[in-house]
């Protein structure tokens, strides 16, 4: 009786220690994909809305996860086990803490030059300690746990795939229900008691360690383990790397020329983060080697829609691109699974896992830039990926190398031919002829793949012939650049009759050709549209100053009268030095009195200028898809007013196919006191062209002034009457309530 009294008293505290392993893992996990999106948010004010800072940023956090992993690596490594309690729990977790609540109210990178090392420095100073106490935790408990006398304490490793799953919980929280729910230093306080109740729970953890662990360090499997050879260690940073760097390039390619949609870099990362879910939990869902056979089907099938040139319904490339992402990620990560070493190894292998996703990560947000002037780095990363799928026979065969570098080439030799006659013969034999020709391309493509896929190197140099030969044959583009902000991309369109300037999918202005037309305004800004109406309604004589909000490629400095002062500000140097090159554009060479621009981030530029500075203000940094939401907010707002002169105007531009900014603008005016007036153009039908798009602007009046020259007989009306829910501030926003969700592009 007093045996069994014992037995059970020794199995119930038993029976709580995996659960509060567990929980304590799905928290970290979570905090630290909260703090993510929540840190982004903060410095979005400072760089202009640009999706590199997200890059940036998860960069960050991947050096970060490096370096936590590494510390946990040496701690386990060279410390006994209760050193190793005492160093994170009484010196560490105590340390991290002295930073809370995090506080972004700091100043604006330096101007003219990138923001990345300033946003890398920023972030290590102020988010950096924590981040790197979270960091550590996962390794560190998974290692605590091996030495347990518990069941499970040998595979360990099924607590990774619970972290993850507290990571892909967050990632989707945080736009859903933190962001529109609570302010951000709201976010940021409780942020930081929920840093506390997790150092809490890892003291717990660590107690139950202490108490629980075997007695005997040497017992532990660390002393028989086999060490691990280098080719080991690179096939787990090869096997790291690959996903990462396609997590950044698919993210970049499919919001910039797919679906420009906010908050879409949550839907690979969330594919991402399940991947690792599925492939480390103790029975994966999907077997690894119903994967590894779907990985050169998928990467085929979208090598031939990347090289087919006709344009593809968006929803299907975005279920390609999304699911060939998917497919190699559970490739990669079921590798790793299957690849695992035994716990005693368990940090070592953490390590080398973040080391490849920090490789991964570099070279696509730090590397790339500065060497492609396109997205070239996701198509490198699908033939990465060609390299790293499993082995076969074939593989080992020898005396065929030859054919893995001479059969691709052949395979060049074949298609770059037919892509480069493609525009003779669309031009000279017609549509049917050109797709023929297209068609005839892809079959012989899909064959050669098919053939090659046996083969790693052969498969991925075919891979790559196939999807680069029509982009560099058929690029449509006069120039390309790149910069912190963007991918710029000058065209020929409308047949020829007009240059004009793209972001990804976007149009950021352009310029007839056409003789007697060199000042004539485009696109957006036709004088038939919101733009010609708005400055045709003002007296030009009661205009002395005019600042604009976004350079395009100066298209507005046409409005400019005799006399009058325009002020554009510009947030990426690239814009303007492109704006600039006579050779593509020259709106402000021709138009404008010699307009000035001012580079960095607008509303901190614009708050430098003395109040009542503006006649007329115009905001047009929204007609992206990629939304400054820190220049539509109250505290924004107000800023404005106050540059006003007396009678002043605002014109808020919100053209865009997927964000409807009317009821904040709406809240704004209300919330302010303020005049507000809609206009949305609508070209006749069968008239599309460069000349005139459709276009929606909101024209606000200052304070005391009136918008009576903005007649329903042209076309203006109210904004709609909207509740202060709709109010967007510094501290809060809603995209998601805003967000338009369609694929017509």
């Amino acid at each position: 009786m007093q045996s069994t009294v014992l037995i059970r008293a020794r199995l119930a505290p038993a029976a709580t220690v995996l659960p509060a392993f567990a929980a304590t893992l799905f928290l970290s996990a979570g905090l630290m994909f909260l703090v993510e999106p929540m840190v982004a948010r903060m410095v979005l004010p400072r760089l202009g809305g640009s999706p590199a800072v997200w890059s940036t940023c998860l960069l960050f956090f991947q050096g970060v996860l490096l370096l936590g992993y590494a510390y946990a690596h040496a701690l386990t490594r060279l410390l006994p086990r209760f050193a190793q309690i005492l160093v994170h729990t009484a010196i560490v977790l105590p340390l991290a803490a002295l930073v809370l609540p995090l506080d972004f109210s700091i100043g604006a990178p330096p101007a003219g030059a990138s923001p990345a090392p300033w946003l890398l420095m920023q972030l290590a100073l102020l988010v950096g300690p924590p981040a790197f106490a979270i960091s550590a935790t996962a390794p560190l408990l998974q290692s605590w746990f091996a030495a347990l006398d518990h069941d499970d304490a040998g595979n360990p490793y099924f607590l990774y795939a619970g972290s993850n799953a507290g990571s892909l919980l967050a990632l989707l929280a945080y736009p859903m229900l933190v962001e529109p729910a609570l302010p951000l230093d709201r976010q940021a306080t409780l942020w930081s008691y929920a840093f506390g109740a997790l150092a809490l729970g890892i003291v717990l953890c660590a107690a139950s360690t202490a108490i629980r662990g075997r007695k005997d360090e040497n017992t532990l499997p660390r002393e028989t383990a086999p060490p691990g050879s280098l080719r080991e260690r690179l096939i787990w940073t090869a096997l790291a790397f690959v996903p990462s760097s396609l997590l950044l390039g698919v993210t970049a390619y499919i919001t910039k020329d797919i679906a420009s949609v906010p908050l879409f870099w949550v839907v690979p990362l969330a594919l991402y983060l399940l991947t690792f879910i599925l492939t480390f939990a103790r029975r994966p869902w999907l077997p690894h080697a119903a994967m590894a056979r779907l990985l050169p089907h998928s990467i085929i099938l979208l090598a031939l829609f990347q090289a087919s040139i006709i344009e593809l319904p968006p929803l299907l490339l975005l279920t390609l691109h999304l699911g060939c992402f998917f497919v190699v990620c559970m490739v990669c990560h079921g590798e790793l699974a299957l690849r695992r070493p035994p716990p005693a190894r368990l940090t070592e292998f953490y390590f080398f896992l973040s080391l490849g996703g920090v490789l991964g990560g570099a070279f696509n947000a730090l590397l790339a830039p500065l060497i492609f002037a396109n997205i070239w780095e996701y198509p490198l990363a699908l033939v990465a990926a060609c390299l790293v799928k499993p082995a076969t026979i074939d593989d080992s065969r020898p005396g065929h190398t030859w054919g893995d570098f001479v059969l691709p080439l052949a395979l060049l030799g074949l298609l770059l031919p037919g892509y480069l006659s493609y525009p003779t013969v669309l031009n000279e034999l017609g549509a049917v002829a050109a797709k023929a020709l297209i068609c005839l391309c892809l079959v012989v493509s899909g064959m050669a793949l098919l053939a090659f896929f046996p083969r790693r190197w052969r498969f991925a140099l075919g891979v790559s012939v196939c999807i680069v030969a029509p982009l560099v044959a058929i690029s449509g583009n006069i120039v390309s650049e790149r910069s912190f902000f963007g991918v710029y991309h000058v065209r020929l369109v409308d047949n020829g009759q007009t240059r004009s300037l793209f972001n990804g999918s976007t149009i950021h202005g352009a310029e007839s050709l056409l003789p007697g037309e060199e000042r004539l305004p485009l696109t957006y800004y036709s004088p038939e549209g919101p733009f010609g109406r708005f400055f045709a309604a003002l007296d030009s004589k009661s205009v002395r100053r005019v600042g604009v909000v976004g350079l395009g490629i100066g298209t507005l400095a046409c409005y400019a009268k005799s006399g009058q002062d325009w002020t554009f500000y510009e947030i990426d140097p690239l814009v303007e030095r492109i704006a600039r090159d006579d050779r593509f554009f020259h709106f402000l060479a021709r138009c404008g009195n010699e307009p000035r621009v001012v580079i960095g981030d607008a509303r901190l530029n614009v708050s430098d200028a003395p109040d009542g500075t503006y006649d007329v203000l115009v905001l047009d940094a929204f007609s992206s898809d990629s939304i400054p939401m820190h220049l539509i907010t109250r505290e924004a707002f107000a800023l404005y007013l106050r540059k006003l002169a007396p009678g002043g105007r605002l014109l808020f531009h919100i053209s865009s196919r997927t964000v409807d900014l009317r009821p904040v603008l709406a809240a704004l005016a209300g919330d302010a006191g303020v005049p507000a007036r809609l206009l949305y153009d609508q070209p006749p039908s069968g008239n599309f062209n460069f000349h005139r798009f459709p276009a929606v602007v909101v024209a606000v009046a200052g304070h005391g002034g009136d918008l009576d020259s903005l007649t329903p007989a042209d076309g203006w009306t109210g904004l709609p009457a909207v509740d202060s829910s709709w109010l967007w501030t510094d501290q809060r926003s809603d995209i998601l309530r805003v967000m338009r969700f369609k694929f017509g592009l």
